[in-house]
């Protein structure tokens, strides 16, 4: 059966058409004339920054190729120019010398797969992606953070179609700093934190680490002053000591605000090394470097520095001592937590708005849109919902009533998100598809003993297809929770994340699905007291509020 399985992968390799990624636009590069084309500073810098410098340079650290196919298949051929050099005593061979596959989904980056350096010899090649459905996708593939590239093609079928992915417009991001802006040590290209800050903005960026040596020079001052970015973010105190900092980065900030008097520059303290609790050497390093560049960030915003910003090291990694490979570089946890910090900083600089395709369904002060559905079986109907402080509100009314509140219209494909907050004991749901007689796909909030949190269930005659009697685990109790509900296709897949936690994925089948809506309404629940279950205390509530939804199209 291997056999077969291998003849047939050979034989679907051998159809693949190659394309040259250097026929595409490269995102994350600077400088248009450059030695070679992944390198990150231009030719002209040789021999004006330092050699180390220059030799990071020709790594492809945030470089990038966004693309759009309609290829079933994805296979990547990539030529390393440094063999001796595939992985680093602390970071993997994926993350120094590999790829990493994004696929834009429903507006936001999913990843989608890794390219492995497993051969001998700088030429690696490997399928990414199989049995992917027929249909135009954008995609993004990361080029190694640690290597430098020769090459990089794209095996497609034959016939598949190839383009560059439309420009965003906006200027890019430029991060300068040391070997943890460089992306030591995440374990793929696209973990480094300047990256999860580009999907988690949709932003370009500008990858300027230089492992071991982002030592703030005026002549990389010079050198970055030459580009036109939405922002600067500069984090080289873990290659600096405190009376460096004192010295060098006033005047590399003078040097690009002379060309940049308006752009935002972000500050960045130095990490909190994980041995910091227990050796002095390394927290009093990390303590005095950052209470030195609070100081030049202080002098420059009373001198009337308007657009100067600041990320302290609380901001960064947690503390814990479990976000590091070697209690100074970051795993991916610790990449995790830095975009965290800095990247809420940015998207204030940037005002960026955050749910970006989302429509609310709520205004937080009227129910308009949304009315009490009076085509459910005669037990439910009943309840009452009101507004109070911007939050929508349910309660059995009279005692051991209750029913739907529901928006009437077809929605098919989307993502729903809402915040909800129960008071115990209580029993209610969110209502997918609904149709006239109620006949729908609830996702249950049943906060009570022995039953549900997000579980699907089939209301009037069905009941669950998909139980979960541990999703109340990640509820939090007495506070609100976050709840994100995505529903496509026919028959339907349908997720649930609550608190960041994927509870639920379940695909329906013809069978399960059959007789409900392929579209409908949307319905928040007040559960009737039925048969013999006591599911509510007289005077408890169920809450809603920042109700939205993005159609898929």
């Amino acid at each position: 059966m291997y056999l077969l399985v291998l003849l047939a992968f050979t034989a679907s390799a051998q159809n693949l058409a190659w394309h040259d990624l250097a026929k595409l636009p490269v995102e994350g590069k600077g400088w248009p004339a450059t030695a070679h084309r992944y390198d990150r500073l231009p030719a002209k810098a040789e021999g004006v920054v330092r050699p180390p410098v220059w030799n990071l340079s020709r790594e492809s650290a945030g470089m990038r190729y966004r693309f759009v196919t309609d290829a079933t298949r994805i296979d990547a051929r990539w030529k390393l120019r440094n063999t001796e050099k595939l992985a680093m005593p602390n970071m993997p061979a994926t993350g120094v010398s590999g790829l990493d596959l994004y696929v834009r989904d429903a507006g936001e980056w999913h990843w989608l797969a890794v390219g492995r350096p497993t051969k001998p010899g700088p030429v690696q090649e490997g399928a990414l992606a199989a049995g992917l459905p027929k249909r135009r996708r954008e995609y993004l593939l990361y080029l190694p953070l640690r290597n430098s590239l020769d090459t990089v093609e794209l095996g497609l079928p034959a016939g598949a179609s190839l383009e560059a992915a439309p420009d965003s417009g906006r200027k890019p991001i430029v991060f300068y700093g040391t070997s943890i802006v460089h992306g030591g040590a995440a374990s793929r290209p696209g973990m480094g934190h300047p990256a999860i800050i580009g999907r988690m903005l949709d932003w370009p960026f500008i990858n300027l680490g230089f492992g071991g040596n982002g030592k703030s020079e005026p002549e990389m001052a010079r050198l970055l002053a030459e580009l036109d970015p939405a922002a600067f973010v500069l984090d080289s105190l873990p290659n600096l000591t405190a009376t460096e900092v004192s010295e060098r980065v006033g005047p590399f900030i003078e040097i690009v605000r002379e060309k940049h008097p308006s752009v935002p520059i972000v500050l960045v303290e130095n990490v909190n090394y994980a041995s910091s609790g227990y050796l002095e050497s390394t927290r009093s390093r990390a303590a005095n470097s950052n209470a030195a560049l609070r100081r030049i960030f202080d002098a420059r915003i009373k001198a009337g520095d308007g657009n100067l910003h600041y990320v302290p090291s609380w901001q960064l990694l947690g503390g814990d001592g479990e976000d590091t490979v070697d209690g100074t570089h970051p795993s991916d946890l610790g990449f995790q937590r830095m975009a965290k910090g800095i990247g809420s900083v940015l998207r204030e600089v940037l005002r960026v708005a955050g749910d970006e395709g989302f429509v609310p369904l709520f205004d937080g002060t009227t129910l308009s849109g949304w009315k009490m559905h009076d085509g459910l079986p005669k037990v439910h109907q009943g309840g009452k919902w009101w507004i109070e402080d911007g939050v929508l509100n349910g309660t059995q009314d009279p005692p051991g009533k209750g029913g739907f509140l529901w928006i009437d219209r077809p929605y098919e494909n989307y993502i729903l998100k809402l915040q909800a907050k129960l008071d115990y004991p209580v029993d209610s749901g969110v209502f997918l598809r609904v149709g006239p007689d109620g006949k729908s796909h609830q996702v249950t909030l049943d906060y009570r003993p022995k039953s549900d949190i997000g579980a699907i269930y089939i209301p009037f005659g069905v009941g669950y297809v998909k139980r979960n009697q541990e999703g109340v685990r990640a509820l939090r109790k007495d506070e609100w929770n976050d709840l994100a509900i995505r529903i496509e296709g026919q028959p339907p897949r349908i997720r649930f994340w609550l608190n960041g936690y994927l509870l639920t994925d379940f695909q329906h089948t013809e069978e399960t699905a059959k007789g409900l809506p392929a579209a409908g309404g949307i319905a928040l629940q007040v559960h009737p007291d039925v048969g013999n279950l006591t599911l509510w205390k007289d005077g408890n509530r169920v809450r809603f509020r920042d109700v939205k939804i993005k159609e898929l199209r």
